[in-house]
């Protein structure tokens, strides 16, 4: 027989000749892992996603080849958001087993998605300038932070656990169960989810309890009375008959009116006031987001207003360089151009900036305030007035507009030549309009110049159609 380890040849005693080992701790240690993973996999089915990772850690312990744990545990990883740890596990899987291991298959669709592996970057990103937010006590901006985190990776359970401690830091008890119930619909035995969800509601739940019960102990003691009373020897002359009678409408009519008073006074103490409590909770969340928003928007207003001071700092600068010069010129024009562009867009014309930035030659200017001044204009009003014509290009074609969509769509182009949306809508445009060989020029050029686009693959589909 051979050592399991290292396939060495076994001695008498079940010890490896070359490793050393007791060949039968070594079958022991695979039966352990087995038995982990086997728990792991029974624990991952219920969605116990924590446990399983916990019982596949342990599987891996006792054996680090065991193919299939490594890959449970890269999966369950995943589907808690936490893609990069998933692909640490495959890669390990992968270099212990190169072929015939589904891990490969994890990794390519992950890498071979440019979308997606944007997405996991970003998260990223956007979760570490959360913690930056926290550190610094910006809890409006770490709120709106984790809001996007979650919105690119809504199975992120660590960016949900963190925006529930941070809604209890501010007082927003409801949205913090909210997104604990969140946590245990991916995770349902996740450990710090269900402790912050006891925490929250456990004392306020025992109170309703226990004023119930109390409720439910005065009740029956009410009821016992009366039995006794009924049943005691000097009620011997009482007419019970009377009392039960069915023919006597009164005392049913008196009955109905008694309920229905008992109801009215019901509605008024107890349930108008809880609803009356609900609008106030409700105004006051939204009094709250409110706030935020408003926070966050003149934080934005701020730093917008620094950056116009430094481009009105720049055109300073360059009518200085400007006035220093004598005659017409290339370069002249150049200048004029670059600081009618700042001026438009300090006075909230981007449209017009963008076609002054349009009409500078860059290369013929040797000046590295104008280039400076260019780069952040052209940074900051081209993409966005792109993005501007796109919308409304695209509104018109949803519409059936396609003449006045193919206008507004090739100026988004024009102004950002990498707006890829942009470009394959106005080929569609044209095939709507009936124009087929601009429609496949468009096509084409997103096939051309995109080809990493999730659009290309619909340009193609589009193009068979088209021929």
């Amino acid at each position: 027989m051979n050592c399991i380890r290292c396939g060495s040849p076994l001695l008498i005693g079940g010890t490896c000749s070359h490793c050393g080992l007791n060949d039968a701790y070594v079958k022991k240690c695979i039966r352990m892992s087995n038995l982990y993973y086997n728990r792991g996999l029974d624990k991952a089915n219920v969605r116990d996603l924590s446990g399983a990772i916990l019982d596949l850690k342990r599987a891996l312990h006792f054996n680090k080849l065991n193919i299939e744990a490594r890959n449970l545990l890269g999966l369950c990883y995943h589907e808690m958001g936490e893609v990069a740890t998933a692909l640490s596990e495959w890669v390990v899987s992968t270099n212990f087993m190169p072929e015939d291991n589904d891990a490969s298959e994890y990794i390519k669709s992950i890498q071979n998605n440019p979308s997606r592996l944007d997405e996991v970057n970003n998260t990223i990103r956007k979760y570490n300038q959360t913690l930056n937010y926290l550190r610094t006590g910006d809890y409006d901006l770490a709120s709106i932070q984790l809001k996007k985190v979650i919105g690119l990776s809504p199975n992120y359970v660590n960016g949900h656990l963190l925006l529930a401690l941070l809604y209890i830091k501010t007082d927003s008890y409801e949205k913090a169960k909210k997104e604990l119930r969140r946590v245990l619909r991916i995770d349902v035995n996740n450990t710090l989810a269900l402790k912050y969800y006891s925490e929250l509601s456990g004392n306020a739940g025992l109170k309703r309890f226990e004023d119930k019960d109390k409720k439910r102990v005065k009740n029956y003691e009410d009821r016992e009375v009366k039995r006794r009373d009924v049943s005691s020897p000097n009620s011997n002359q009482i007419t019970i008959d009377q009392y039960v009678e069915n023919s006597t409408n009164k005392y049913t009519f008196i009955g109905i009116l008694i309920g229905l008073l008992v109801g009215i006074a019901v509605m008024y103490f107890l349930f108008i006031p809880q609803k009356t409590d609900e609008l106030a909770d409700s105004y006051d969340t939204l009094k709250q987001e409110f706030n935020e928003e408003i926070s966050a928007k003149n934080k934005e207003v701020t730093k917008l207003q620094e950056s116009e001071k430094g481009l009105q700092e720049d055109i300073d600068s360059l009518t200085k360089e400007l006035a220093k010069a004598t005659g017409e010129s290339s370069k002249g024009n150049v200048f004029d151009n670059i600081v009618n562009a700042a001026t438009a867009h300090l006075e909230d014309d981007d449209e017009k900036s963008a076609e002054y930035l349009l009409k500078v030659d860059i290369s013929a200017v040797d000046s590295k305030d104008a280039k400076k001044l260019y780069n952040q204009l052209s940074e900051i009003i081209l993409p966005k007035v792109s993005e501007d014509f796109y919308n409304q290009g695209y509104s018109k074609m949803s519409s059936g507009a396609y003449k006045e969509a193919i206008d507004l769509l090739t100026k988004a182009f024009k102004y950002d030549d990498a707006n890829v949306d942009a470009l394959y809508y106005l080929g569609r445009s044209y095939q709507f309009a009936g124009n087929k060989e601009e429609a496949k020029k468009c096509l084409d050029q997103v096939i051309s110049d995109f080809p990493d686009s999730r659009r290309v693959a619909q340009a193609e589909e589009h193009l068979k159609e088209l021929n």
